[in-house]
């Protein structure tokens, strides 16, 4: 799809790229990706059209989610509740991870997070809620007391 207009699109913190065609735009997702935590804003739009802008903004969600993919399965430190914990990342969406760590009492709890640098910036989810959210890698859960 192309348009006459054009979308800025901030691919990372150094480079701005101008959005007239959304094949180009997915081609170059593919095969460079060179996108970091900045990627995804969009700083100024010209004459285009709303279809246009909404395919634009599914190929951005898709390219976030398979980013985020890649940290499922690894491990960070949190700190909560006074103290630091072990955690893994167990499930991801377009813009959020999902970790989860495990209290010395044994009872776990899952966190939102934004990326593996910020994983003190967090948000609480239960489990039910996670469920409909994220997509889960279930086999990286811990045997979860609190469901006994």
């Amino acid at each position: 799809m192309k348009t006459n207009g054009y979308v800025y699109l901030r691919i990372n913190k150094n480079y701005t790229a101008t959005i007239r065609d959304l094949n180009s735009l997915s081609e170059y997702l593919d095969k460079v990706g060179d996108t970091d935590h900045v990627f995804g804003e969009v700083t100024a739009v010209s004459n285009v059209h709303k279809t246009f802008l909404n395919e634009m903004y599914k190929i951005v969600n898709m390219h976030k989610k398979r980013l985020n993919k890649r940290f499922i399965g690894r491990e960070t430190s949190v700190v909560r509740n006074q103290g630091s914990r072990d955690a893994r990342v167990v499930g991801s969406n377009s813009e959020h991870l999902l970790i989860e760590y495990e209290m010395p009492n044994g009872t776990t709890a899952l966190n939102i997070i934004s990326d593996m640098y910020s994983a003190d910036d967090y948000k609480s989810i239960t489990y039910k809620n996670a469920m409909s959210k994220f997509e889960i890698d279930f086999s990286l859960l811990i045997n979860n007391p609190q469901k006994r």
